[in-house]
């Protein structure tokens, strides 16, 4: 019996469509858009923690310039010349000479800030890639987050002394018999450009986390003295009128706002993305991973973005009440 070529076709179709019946890109909208917006949240917060602890240290460093006799402001070595590539002012304690501080200082959480900001472009991608619509707008947005992801690994390069590799194009993946099926040649786009995104982004996103995971907003002493002195001034002002229940409620407030800067640790936010990241790469590409578990990192990722956000809100409300 003679088989017509166009059933096998169809046959085919069938089993492919049956085949991937239980794997749409839409299966990952939710985990990727909670990725997307925890990127987003700890992108913020670090960006607000870096103007306001920068802020706050530049502040110090102008007062202890214009107020502490011993120090001795110059020129930092080898700048400000005719030939020199910078040109900053430097404040030196002759006690630790050694160590002067540049002023103003660079951000504290500069380069924090700047990767995440890159991770949080990437992930934005990635969720635009779920929402296409058609293959063509699916592979514009696989190649946008492939772009990310060299923007992204020549940040972190630099942020790590470290040469950074090249990600390559996507390229579509047009199988036998996808395109028989209405709508499945763009969910197997979506699909397949999601795989890689995730496998090419993995590493990238595993050596930040590692870079920032010991990362602390406070990189040395006199930047702790910069913020110290919020709370000193408000326990100060109780200790003089201890019957002020107000001035007794602001010291506990500044003590507890404090308290939880000192406590904080942006590598860990840096940490828990990296294991978000990782698990949705494990799901997407092998299954090794099911859904609660990658949903579970995501979430501890989510949850370290908004803590530090509500940091970084209760520090702003500290400094901006201490002028």
């Amino acid at each position: 019996m003679r088989t017509h070529p166009i059933s096998v076709r169809l046959g085919s179709a069938a089993i492919l469509a049956l085949s991937l019946g239980g794997c749409s890109a839409s299966d990952y909208s939710a985990p990727i858009a909670t990725f997307a917006d925890a990127t987003t949240a700890a992108e913020s917060a670090l960006s607000d923690l870096n103007k306001t602890v920068t802020g706050e240290y530049t502040e110090f460093l102008s007062q202890q310039a214009r107020t502490n006799p011993r120090l001795v402001v110059k020129a930092a070595d080898n700048e400000c010349e005719l030939g020199s590539e910078r040109c900053r002012v430097a404040i030196i304690d002759p006690a630790n000479p050694d160590k002067p501080g540049i002023f103003p200082p660079d951000p504290l959480l500069g380069n924090m800030v700047v990767v995440m900001h890159d991770i949080d472009v990437y992930a934005q991608n990635l969720a635009a890639l779920v929402a296409d619509d058609s293959a063509a707008k699916a592979e514009a947005d696989v190649n946008s987050a492939l772009g990310s992801v060299e923007h992204l690994a020549n940040t972190v390069a630099k942020a790590d002394g470290k040469p950074a590799g090249t990600v390559p194009n996507f390229a579509t993946p047009v199988g036998a018999g996808v395109n028989w099926l209405v709508g499945e040649y763009a969910n197997q786009v979506k699909l397949a450009g999601l795989r890689t995104a995730t496998r090419k982004a993995d590493p990238v996103i595993q050596r930040a986390a590692d870079l920032f995971k010991n990362a602390a907003i406070f990189g040395s002493d006199p930047q702790r003295a910069a913020l110290v002195k919020s709370f000193r001034e408000r326990i100060d002002a109780y200790q003089d009128d201890q019957s002020s229940e107000t001035k007794l409620n602001a010291a506990v407030n500044a003590a507890k706002t404090y308290d939880d800067l000192l406590q904080s640790k942006p590598g860990e936010t840096f940490q828990a993305m990296g294991e978000a990241h990782a698990a949705l790469t494990k799901a997407l590409n092998d299954a090794s991973l099911s859904w609660p578990q990658v949903f579970a990192k995501i979430k501890s990722f989510a949850a370290k973005a908004q803590e530090l956000a509500k940091i970084a809100k209760g520090l702003a409300a500290l400094t901006e009440g201490n002028p």
